[in-house]
Order: C-alpha cells, then sequence, then structure tokens
C-alpha cells in the first residue's frame, strides 16, 4: 500500500481508483459520523464562535500594530514592534503542537476553558500597555498561547462528526474567522477616537468573554468513540515515548505531507505579512488611518465567501485539487494587482478583495488536507504537527518584512517578497497533490 495514500482517502478518489484493491489496517477502518443532528450543528456553531474570536483576532493585529505604531511605540524602530506580532503568530500556529496532543488525549473542554482565559485576560493586560516588553508579554505570550489552544479544538472537532459533508461544515465554521475580521478593525475604527486605545481593548474583551463562554459550553468531540477502535492495536503498535503523543515525526516519512507542511511554511509568509501590514502599507502609501482600517475589513470581509465556496467546492473538487487553485489565486493577485498598482487606491481595494478570498480558501482548506492524510483519533497531532514547522515561517516573516521595507524597495519590495513565497507554496502545494495522487484527473 502506498504510504502517500492513506485510508481515509479513499472516498475522494473516482470510480476507476475506487476499483484498486486496498487492504485497510485493524485500526484504520472507517469511521461512522453522524453527519447532521443537533449535536453535530452545534459543534459547528461552537467553532464558528471560536473562529471568530481566534482567527478573527489573528486577522486583525493589523489594527492594532498600526494604532501602536503610530500612538504608542513611537520610540521603537519596526522591527521592534514587529517582534510582537511575530512571537503571537508563532506562538498561535506552533502552540498547536500541544494543543493537538492534548484534543487528542483529553478533549476539547479543557482547551477551549483555558485558551478563552488567556485570550480575554491577554486582552485586557494589552489595554494596559506602553512599552514594548508589555505588548510581548501580554497580546504576544498570552494572546498568543490562548488561541494556539482554542485553534485545534475549532478545525478539528468538527471532523468528529462530519465526513462527506466535512468541506460544508468546516466553510460555515470557518466564515467566522473572516467575520471577526471584519468586526474587529471596524469596532477599532469606531472607538480608537472616541474613548481611546485602552477602552477600545477592553470592549474587545468584553466581547470576547461572551462569545467564547458561549463556545465552551456548546463545543464537544467524540475522542472516546475513536479510541474504541483503537482498543485492538497490539502493544508494539501503541505508541511509548510521550514526545511522540505531541509529535510524530513519522508522519514526516509521508512525503506528500512533508511536501503539505513545506507549503504552509511558505504560504505563512506571505499571509501573515499582508494582514499584519495592509494598514501600514496604506498609510505608506498616503491614505488615511480610516482607509487603512477599511482596508483591512475588507480583506476581512472577503474572506467570508473565500471560506465558504473552496470549502464547499471541495467536497467534490477535492481538497488538494482546490488547495492549489486558492493559492495559485493569491499570487496571481499580489503580481497582477498589488506589486504594480497598489499604489492606487482602487487597485490596492481590488487585491484586498481578491487576496482576501483566495486567502481564506487556503486556510479553511488546510486542516482538510492534513485529516486527509490521517486517521481520525490523529487529527489534532497531524495538523499541530505541521503548523508546528509551519510556525517557523510566523516567526521570522515579520522581522524579514519589516527589514525589507527599510531598503530602497520600500513597501513594494516587501509586496513583491509575498508573491514570491506565495508562488513557492502554489508550486509545493501542486507538487504535493500529483504525489498524493499522481496526474489523474480525479477528486483528491
Amino acid at each position: 500500500m502506498d504510504p502517500d495514500r492513506l485510508p481515509l482517502t479513499v472516498d475522494k478518489v473516482d470510480t476507476q481508483v475506487r476499483s484498486e484493491e486496498i487492504e485497510l489496517p485493524v485500526d484504520a477502518q472507517p469511521a461512522t459520523y453522524p453527519e447532521r443532528g443537533l449535536k453535530a450543528y452545534s459543534v459547528v456553531l461552537a467553532c464558528w464562535l471560536g473562529f471568530i474570536c481566534d482567527f478573527g483576532l489573528l486577522n486583525s493585529i493589523g489594527a492594532i500594530e498600526s494604532y501602536a505604531a503610530e500612538h504608542i511605540l513611537v520610540n521603537n524602530t519596526s522591527t521592534e514592534i514587529s517582534w510582537i506580532f511575530s512571537i503571537y503568530c508563532f506562538l498561535t500556529f506552533g502552540g498547536n503542537i500541544i494543543s493537538g496532543f492534548v484534543f487528542d488525549k483529553y478533549g476539547t473542554k479543557i482547551l477551549s476553558v483555558v485558551g478563552s482565559i488567556l485570550i480575554v485576560g491577554g486582552l485586557f493586560a494589552t489595554a494596559n500597555c506602553v512599552t514594548l516588553w508589555q505588548f510581548v508579554m501580554a497580546f504576544g505570550i498570552c494572546c498568543g498561547t490562548g488561541c494556539a489552544l482554542l485553534m485545534s479544538p475549532g478545525v478539528n472537532s468538527i471532523g468528529h462528526f462530519f465526513n462527506k459533508r466535512r468541506g460544508l461544515a468546516m466553510g460555515i465554521a470557518m466564515s467566522g474567522a473572516s467575520i471577526g475580521g471584519v468586526a474587529w478593525p471596524l469596532v477599532c475604527r469606531s472607538l480608537y477616537g472616541k474613548i481611546g486605545f485602552a477602552w477600545t481593548i477592553r470592549v474587545l474583551a468584553f466581547i470576547f468573554a461572551a462569545l467564547l463562554s458561549a463556545m465552551c459550553f456548546l463545543i464537544d468531540d467524540r475522542r472516546r468513540e475513536f479510541a474504541l477502535k483503537d482498543v485492538e492495536k497490539s502493544d508494539e503498535q501503541r505508541s511509548t515515548s510521550p514526545l511522540k503523543d505531541i509529535i510524530d515525526f513519522g508522519m514526516l516519512k509521508n512525503v506528500s505531507y512533508d511536501l503539505l507542511v513545506a507549503a504552509l511554511f511558505l504560504n505563512e509568509f506571505s499571509l501573515v505579512l499582508t494582514f499584519t501590514y495592509v494598514p501600514s502599507y496604506a498609510l505608506n502609501q498616503g491614505f488615511t488611518q480610516s482607509i487603512s482600517l477599511i482596508a483591512l475589513t475588507v480583506l476581512n470581509g472577503a474572506g467570508i465567501p473565500g471560506r465558504y465556496l473552496p470549502s464547499h467546492l471541495s467536497d467534490r473538487v477535492g481538497d488538494f485539487n482546490m488547495i492549489c487553485i486558492t493559492s495559485l489565486g493569491m499570487t496571481i493577485s499580489i503580481f497582477i494587482i498589488w506589486v504594480p498598482f497598489g499604489k492606487h487606491l482602487g487597485a490596492f481595494m481590488a487585491f484586498n478583495v481578491m487576496y482576501g478570498f483566495f486567502c481564506a480558501g487556503t486556510l479553511a482548506l488546510t486542516p482538510l488536507c492534513t485529516s486527509a492524510v490521517s486517521e481520525p483519533k490523529n487529527y489534532g497531532k497531524a495538523y499541530g504537527t505541521a503548523y508546528f514547522f509551519a510556525a517557523f515561517g510566523n516567526l521570522i516573516c515579520l522581522p524579514i518584512g519589516m527589514a525589507i521595507t527599510s531598503t530602497k524597495g520600500g513597501y513594494q519590495a516587501m509586496a513583491a517578497f509575498c508573491g514570491a513565497t506565495c508562488a513557492l507554496a502554489t508550486i509545493f502545494f501542486t507538487i504535493a497533490r500529483v504525489k498524493f495522487g499522481g496526474f489523474k484527473m480525479v477528486s483528491i
């Protein structure tokens, strides 16, 4: 059996591939999924609420970065300020290696409660920050850790209740990320001038507290049911290493998975730089503070259909096929619109619409692709392991981006750098798809 074609992808290939004789190991027999019902729909709602706060905050850091750089951290360089958000992004995605293990081992409730407390507490602390190290501790470390703990329940719980309709369910839940990305910059834009930075962030914290409380109440998983299917495993098959329970380096023997991880690493450069510095780019081009936050809102607003439509289509087209298309769309939007015409307001807004749509699709499809090459009981580990490596791109991309803006090319050079990393990511996504499913025109 080809190790790059795990059993869970059998139902996504065409009739010709279905007819191939594939031997399934005992512990990999297909699980049953509700696909509908109050509990399943409640989990989708819970994930949607969590994504509004978790990914919504991640998509809105540009609104915090631009204001802090202009009004609070005026004595710090742009590169120094970028480390606040680099650490935040690194912990948000890199922490999935821990939250994925906890999710698979202990379930979703404990992660949801602790993560919610850290995010809300971190925002209240951020409201009082006036120095660089305070922002690093409150927003970078506290909020970043909280987001990491919340991310695994959001991206993995749905996979316990949906299989054939997983793309649709994930797309609906993931739309919350773009809704949060639209709402929070608008809240900041409306309140900064009225009540100041501190109380604006406190208002966000109170809203987050209400939404995350509902999420913690509704979220659930089926880990106990999937664990029962693993009872028949022999002692030799069981993991005796605590490290292997957290990060499964054995997954790296799957070349398709390796290529997917490489693509995610490169993709993080593009999307983190764009979502963080779109407001700063707008200010650099002479646009107003209001326009800069509207641009971030448009970027996230385009992601609402972007998170739903590609995920919905992936149920028929295939997860890997679809992520190649969305990554290509991101690359085209950068090189055809942003780099040559970004100085013009109309073109800049058009870029935000196009990039926001395809970027959101790529993010929504990522957990579908990692789950396609793993078993239900290892969804958290597969996603966490992938982003453990991708998170190192988060850590270094913002300082690199700010260093590029200090060169003669300025922000236009940073935009071109985003395009280059996005193009490389598209190439790796495509190679991963070919390795995973060959050159056959099949849904995979």
